[in-house]
């Protein structure tokens, strides 16, 4: 495992640590690379993923002199920010980040990603390529307005404004916010928590809702209705509906 990355797995919790301190886990092609390479398979290993950075930083954003090297020619045919970069978004298993300090750019959006988002009240959040001359490019465009709308979103992205773990939470963008000493723990508790649920269920609940975002309603309820009957053939629903019916029905 590289050294700027630290894989964990107990109790079919997995904890990706990105602790690149000296560039404040700033996204690269190498450190996507990495990433990439940590879970793969990650969803045969574990029941649930924690991304969380180093206090200072969650990610500070995509690595500047990087971009710096790119005109519109090189980026295109490099195919700089690839599917390795999407590696968080293409995970099976429920993906929670737990966030201190900065989650910037690139970083905003590795949150985005995430199902479930834990803040440290130390943590701040925005979008500041526009200062740049760019713009997001992992799917901030495209995450961020279907959490919160169009007007905010656009407000956001087009203002560069950084906003706090409170403000971000009373936007509907954060699940729960915690002092920076909790954070770890109190996402662990969520996980061990999720974990415990049967693993199937979970993960078919997070594809339909993913579908939610991206299909009409129509398709999106016979989608749901399909997975809700697939899981009938499945260990966990006959050992726990006869449980249930037993203990009930006594």
């Amino acid at each position: 495992m590289n050294s700027s990355i630290d894989l964990t797995i107990e109790n079919s919790v997995a904890v990706l640590h990105l602790k690149n301190e000296k560039k404040l886990n700033a996204l690269s092609e190498e450190f996507c690379n990495d990433i990439h390479s940590a879970l793969n398979n990650i969803e045969q290993k574990a029941k649930v993923l924690i991304v969380h950075g180093i206090e200072r930083a969650f990610i500070a954003g995509v690595n500047i002199n990087e971009i710096d090297q790119f005109d519109f020619e090189q980026g295109y045919r490099s195919n700089f920010i690839n599917e390795k970069w999407e590696a968080l978004w293409h995970t099976k298993i429920p993906t929670i980040a737990a966030v201190s300090g900065y989650a910037l750019g690139g970083g905003f959006e590795f949150c985005l990603m995430c199902d479930i988002i834990v803040a440290a009240e130390n943590a701040k959040f925005g979008f500041p390529e526009i200062n740049l001359g760019l713009m997001p490019g992992l799917g901030g465009t495209q995450l961020l307005p279907r959490l919160v709308g169009p007007k905010i979103a656009s407000y956001l992205l087009l203002t560069s404004d950084y906003i706090s773990a409170k403000e971000a939470f009373d936007l509907g963008i954060l699940n729960k916010v915690t002092s920076p000493e909790n954070l770890l723990t109190t996402a662990q508790e969520l996980a061990s928590k999720i974990a415990a649920k049967p693993d199937i269920s979970a993960r078919l609940i997070k594809e339909a809702i993913r579908l939610s975002q991206n299909t009409g309603l129509d398709v999106g309820m016979q989608v749901e209705r399909n997975y809700f009957r697939s899981l009938f053939a499945t260990s966990d629903k006959n050992n726990n509906v006869k449980d249930f019916v037993n203990k009930h029905t006594k």
